[in-house]
């Protein structure tokens, strides 16, 4: 059998190996994946098995029902004030994961380069290195790396770079942009005719001032590719609904890609996402509410155990946790705790070498189990040799 040089590249996911050894241990608490436990909306599922009731199970244009478009482009407008046209600047894909491949596979030629802030979700490499491309890595977590962003940009680009991508908030440091460091960004993209990727899965999972985009910067909505997702927004991780907005040229090929690779979103997904959007907002700010508090239970416990740093994270429900007072790695951290308290989470490493130190806990339980997950951690880092 012949495989592919490029699988040489690709590296295993460090999340997806402690989530599955996780499934091993009879009294887990798994704190690995952002797969939040809040159920997906009764009107929205009602809408999903509205459409089956009516055998709306058939394929439908690569870019999706025009319908979701609409509602797309609308609920954008709302929020960042920026129009794009549902006929011809929106694709509906399967979910941020689709969006983001696409984009990819439309940007990059084999060699090019592709800067990613860090700590970075882990798909990012792979996806870079599917297209035969190289992911550069500019490390932005923390005030002194945000400081310096513009030289370090300035210094990883190379006439082989063609793109950036961003994502604020951030999985998995919850760290968010301001409006000052998108400028930067912006004024880097133009001055280096760079196709910026702006990954907004979270934006509704804000836990102080308001959500920033960088299309809203003039001159970058005909350089940007906007990614979002209903997943996180009205937790419905499993229907796979993303999109992408961007310029009409963009958006042709990736609807002709989609094509050859997944066709469309399934036609029942489509009508469920379409309520979502346009009657979804109280269960998006309930469901913020609840990340809200688990985060800030969750970090006050978790500093007041020796040895362990926790931020307040700022938007998502993720935690990057500094264990270095323990003199552990990441993973053998993760490991350990997994082995000796059967608590999952995700060693920083996963995201990045910057991420060597911390480990990320994913907030996506309720409080009282998050008490549990903490006084076992607690009991764990009092008995490190």
């Amino acid at each position: 059998m012949h495989l592919a040089t490029m699988l040489q590249n690709i590296e295993p996911q460090l999340a997806r190996r402690l989530f599955d050894k996780a499934k091993a241990y009879s009294n887990v608490i798994d704190l690995t994946l952002g797969d939040p436990d809040f159920q997906t909306p009764e009107h929205v599922k009602a809408a999903g098995i509205r459409a089956l009731e009516q055998n709306k199970t058939k394929y439908t244009a690569n870019a999706g029902i025009l319908e979701l478009r609409q509602a797309i482009a609308e609920d954008v407008k709302k929020r960042l004030s920026v129009e794009y046209d549902p006929n011809t600047e929106i694709i509906c894909t399967i979910g941020a994961m689709g969006a983001l491949y696409l984009a990819s596979i439309c940007t990059l030629n084999p060699g090019d380069e592709m800067i990613v802030l860090a700590p970075h979700w882990p798909n990012y490499n792979n996806m870079v290195k599917m297209c035969h491309a190289v992911p550069v890595h500019v490390n932005i977590y923390g005030e002194e790396n945000l400081k310096n962003l513009r030289q370090n940009l300035l210094a990883a680009i190379t006439p082989k770079t063609k793109a950036l991508i961003l994502n604020t908030p951030s999985n998995p440091t919850g760290q968010i942009l301001e409006w000052e460091h998108l400028q930067i960004i912006a004024d880097i993209a133009k001055a280096h005719d760079l196709t910026v990727f702006s990954d907004e899965v979270y934006h509704t999972i804000l836990f102080e001032g308001e959500h920033r985009s960088i299309v809203q910067i003039e001159g970058m909505r005909e350089r940007t590719i906007l990614i979002e997702s209903l997943s996180k927004r009205y937790s419905m991780t499993g229907w796979r609904v993303g999109f992408a907005a961007a310029p009409a040229d963009m958006i042709n090929y990736m609807v002709q890609l989609n094509e050859d690779v997944a066709a469309c979103v399934p036609m029942f997904c489509q009508y469920g996402a379409i309520e979502a959007l346009r009657n979804g907002d109280a269960a998006a700010k309930e469901m913020c509410e609840g990340f809200r508090k688990r985060c800030r239970f969750m970090t006050d416990a978790l500093n007041s155990i020796p040895g362990l740093r926790c931020a307040q994270t700022k938007g998502t429900f993720y935690l990057m946790v500094d264990i270095r007072g323990t003199g552990m790695t990441s993973e053998e951290f993760a490991y350990a705790l997994l082995e000796q308290e059967q608590v999952a989470l995700v060693p920083g490493n996963a995201f990045d070498a910057c991420g060597e130190g911390y480990v990320r806990i994913a907030c996506t339980v309720d409080v009282p189990v998050l008490e549990e997950a903490a006084q076992r951690i607690r009991r764990f880092v009092a008995n490190i040799k």
